[in-house]
């Protein structure tokens, strides 16, 4: 989910958030957030690839990644050495992100080999960030570390993570990715610059769903279902459309009769 070599943003919502977060220049520190399937995770890779795109001279102020050049060819294949992406384990298959593991181990503080996955953040993974950021940059356009979703860091990653923004690495960005920021201390909210991705217009959502290969009918459905969220409509579509549709409709029908016999 980043750009390629045609230029285009792997969402088409995206570009007025995107366009918002070039309008702040180089941060230390952003926090993308909104509900969750509307695209955060995907704005957070862009941004990402577009720091480290070398198709302009490094004094250029960050732009639109080309997609095409060394930088943006190896951060499509996960394997951007100056890239970090920090997930939870659980999370790394159904995003499709499995580059991270190798920076995490080079730092020597996360390992991959858990019996279970785990579900959150921990302050292992923070670590392994403040190691990355510590080192110098291998192709010279500084780095980049992701962390999706914030929220799930526990306290003590919270607390490790704090210190990292208030004396932030130089030539090092930090892209923190919520769903619930309210979930974050305040203390790192107030350190991050702040972007609020909503779901696009229920045409345009619409569109882009029937493009992905939902039938028009099956799009108006789900689309209602997820408060005209996009990301979480293509979901229940993946998820075998028929089958959540005849699911929730005898749901809401039962609780109708339900109210009805009180």
């Amino acid at each position: 989910a980043v750009v390629g070599a045609d230029g285009q943003l792997p969402l088409p919502w995206l570009e007025a958030p995107f366009l918002q977060a070039l309008s702040l220049g180089t941060s230390h520190a952003l926090l993308l957030f909104g509900p969750e399937g509307v695209g955060q995770f995907e704005l957070a890779l862009v941004l990402a690839q577009a720091q480290l795109c070398e198709a302009a001279p490094p004094s250029d102020r960050i732009r639109r990644p080309c997609g095409t050049c060394a930088s943006c060819r190896l951060f499509a294949a996960q394997t951007h050495p100056d890239a970090m992406v920090v997930l939870p384990d659980a999370l790394r298959d159904a995003l499709g992100w499995h580059g991270s593991d190798s920076a995490l181990d080079e730092a020597g503080t996360a390992s991959t080999s858990r019996a279970k996955p785990s579900k959150d953040i921990r302050v292992d993974d923070i670590r392994a960030i403040i190691a990355f950021a510590q080192s110098s940059s291998a192709r010279g356009r500084g780095k980049v570390v992701v962390v999706h979703p914030a929220e799930r860091m526990n306290s003590i990653a919270s607390n490790a993570l704090l210190k990292t923004l208030e004396e932030p690495a130089a030539n090092t960005a930090l892209i923190l990715v919520a769903d619930d920021p309210a979930r974050l201390p305040a203390t790192i909210r107030s350190r991050c610059q702040r972007i609020d991705l909503r779901p696009p217009d229920l045409t345009s959502a619409r569109a882009w769903l029937i493009a992905q290969g939902a039938a028009s009918g099956v799009a108006d459905e789900v689309l209602l279902l997820s408060d005209g969220n996009p990301g979480a409509a293509l979901a229940m579509t993946k998820a075998d459309a028929t089958h959540v549709l005849d699911t929730l409709i005898q749901d809401m029908a039962d609780a109708a009769a339900g109210r009805g016999s009180l």
